[in-house]
């Protein structure tokens, strides 16, 4: 039997897109067809970001919009900016997307949450790409973290579910019941990268939890990116190789093991509930 969807958290953290955000919150309020709380995390905005939002916002006041939640982080980055948004969350399941994503696909969240109501080994689902991970040696031996080919969502059938090790996050639906019983995000990877796959492992070594990604309509062009400048915190010390070090030590066995999730499930269109 499939729970069925009566309301949903949707968890937006945003730095530096006065450009694009009033896209990326008309994408939600268009294209959301349950009730929902919006939870915003400004995250060091520098520019008119807020401003443009609190605009919109007194325009554009969606029947299915139940409460807004606002609060500020002071430049962490993503990881620790999506744990405190997450931390707000109190519904059943739980939406997030990067500030770079507009949605385009009317029950969005009806289709991205189906897996997890249809499933309930299911922590989190993606419509970016999910992997499989494995070891790999470079010429001179050493060994190190690797992503395997996975499914990424322009390549995917439509109907299909494809479970693998590891997700990458935006936009991903989380089981708030799953998510909360591994202690959201390991803040150990802030700035951020590899936490999301992180938690997929932990999910997956401790409680059997399974992630994968099924396909959206979504648009996030390379162009609207805001990654932070390269000499910010997020690159020094060579943060992302350290990240990559990290989950190989800490799932080694795992990531060594011949075991893996590489399994294709085929969800009908007819079966989803949309409305």
């Amino acid at each position: 039997m499939i729970t069925p969807l009566t309301k949903i958290d949707i968890v937006l953290s945003v730095f530096n897109q006065e450009k694009l955000i009033r896209k990326v919150l008309g994408g939600i309020f268009k294209n959301t067809t349950t009730p929902f709380n919006l939870i915003l995390i400004f995250d060091g905005c520098t520019d008119k970001t807020e401003k443009k939002v609190f605009e919109y916002l007194k325009k554009h006041t969606p029947k299915l919009l139940n409460t807004i939640i606002i609060d500020h982080a002071s430049n962490v980055y993503e990881t620790k900016a999506n744990n405190i948004g997450f931390k707000k969350a109190k519904e059943e399941y739980m939406l997030t997307l990067q500030d770079d994503m507009v949605i385009n696909e009317l029950g969005w969240e009806r289709r991205l949450t189906y897996p997890l109501r249809k499933f309930d080994n299911v922590i989190a689902v993606t419509s970016r790409v999910a992997q499989d991970v494995g070891l790999m040696e470079n010429l001179e031996g050493h060994e190190y973290f690797t992503n395997k080919t996975g499914r990424e969502s322009n390549n995917l059938p439509r109907n299909i579910f494809a479970i693998r090790d590891t997700i990458n996050r935006g936009p991903v639906a989380f089981n708030m019941k799953h998510l909360k019983s591994m202690n959201y995000l390991d803040e150990s990877y802030a700035p951020s990268d590899l936490d999301d796959a992180d938690l997929c492992l932990r999910a997956w070594r401790e409680k059997k939890l399974i992630c994968g990604v099924f396909w959206i309509d979504y648009i996030s062009k390379p162009k609207w990116g805001k990654a932070r400048a390269k000499d910010s915190n997020m690159y020094a010390d060579n943060h992302i190789p350290k990240n990559a070090t990290r989950l190989k030590d800490t799932h080694q066995d795992y990531i060594k093991s011949q075991i893996k999730h590489s399994e294709d499930i085929i969800i009908p269109e007819s079966e989803i509930d949309y409305c």
